[in-house]
């Protein structure tokens, strides 16, 4: 039995259509049709019902389709670890993170860890921060790097407690906080944790604009182009501090509301253990000692 013939009735039996199953396999439409009948000749049954050029996924088809994504499955997971060998690596890790800390920290971590581990494989899936939890616990990643915690039963350790930093576009650096707050639009990260308590400091002002969006890139990007300004951690903004392309505020009135960073895990093996050492070096170094805070404003 050929898993390519098994890939093929994959997707041909989520997509009951023979033409479709083509284009996405990237192969005839009789080819197809060949590797269906050379399982149904293996098995010795029909898997799909059918009716003209019509195909329907049977009861027998159903069940060998759990079958099937079980086999190819393990069987990928034998290739790549073969593969993985063959280029050294002795075991492998997958990192469930948060767009924010891949942007920021994460390739500092990963520089650090391949240093001290060189035969530990990554491989790195990108998630929403409420995902990551869910993902560690299902088993799909290893080690979750979120900016949320998990209700989750899981080994969960704070990395960092970083204070936010009001960031401005260069061409505002001169202006007060108290200024800026009143009259630039705050762009707000919709599902930064933070956010409420921040608001609870804004309702002081008379009057404030907010403008909400939902990844940081595109937060630190309006910011340059004077399109608003925004609270952030200090490690997201870092890169663009010392390039001189953002300038930052460090507002007394919002130094008690920090931004979580949260390491999650299911289970400890010694390569999960030395991986949090090394998150823990990145974030207890100079990612946070030698970014100097550019101004300090009172808000009212």
């Amino acid at each position: 039995m050929e898993t390519e013939w098994l890939r093929t009735f994959i997707v041909a039996a989520k997509t009951e259509n023979f033409r479709e199953t083509a284009e996405k396999c990237f192969v005839m439409q009789s080819t197809v049709t060949k590797h269906i009948q050379h399982l149904e000749k293996v098995l010795q049954t029909q898997l799909f019902d059918r009716n003209g050029k019509q195909v329907k996924l049977n009861s027998v088809g159903a069940h060998f389709l759990e079958q099937a994504e079980t086999i190819v499955a393990a069987f990928d997971e034998g290739l790549n670890s073969t593969l993985s060998f063959i280029n050294g690596y002795t075991s492998q890790l997958t990192i469930g993170v948060a767009p924010q800390i891949a942007n920021s920290t994460l390739p500092a971590i990963i520089e650090l860890f391949q240093q001290q581990k060189p035969t530990i494989q990554l491989a790195i899936e990108l998630l929403k921060s409420n995902e990551i939890g869910e993902a560690v616990y299902a088993g799909d990643v290893d080690i979750g790097l979120s900016k949320l915690t998990s209700t989750r039963d899981l080994q969960t350790e704070i990395l960092a407690q970083e204070p936010l930093q009001l960031i401005v576009p260069v061409t505002k650096k001169v202006t007060d906080a108290l200024t800026l707050l009143q009259q630039e639009t705050i762009l707000i990260h919709e599902y930064a944790p933070y956010w409420q308590e921040v608001q609870q400091v804004l309702q002081q002002l008379p009057n404030y604009k907010s403008m909400h969006l939902n990844q940081t890139e595109v937060i630190k990007n309006f910011v340059k182009q004077g399109l608003g300004i925004a609270f952030l951690p200090k490690s997201v903004v870092e890169a663009e501090f010392h390039q001189q392309l953002l300038q930052s505020y460090s507002v007394k009135e919002f130094s008690h509301i920090v931004s979580n960073t949260y390491f999650l895990t299911k289970y400890l093996t010694a390569d999960i253990e030395a991986f949090l050492a090394v998150c823990h070096a990145i974030y207890q170094g100079s990612v946070f000692k030698d970014m100097p805070t550019n101004l300090e404003n009172k808000a009212p």
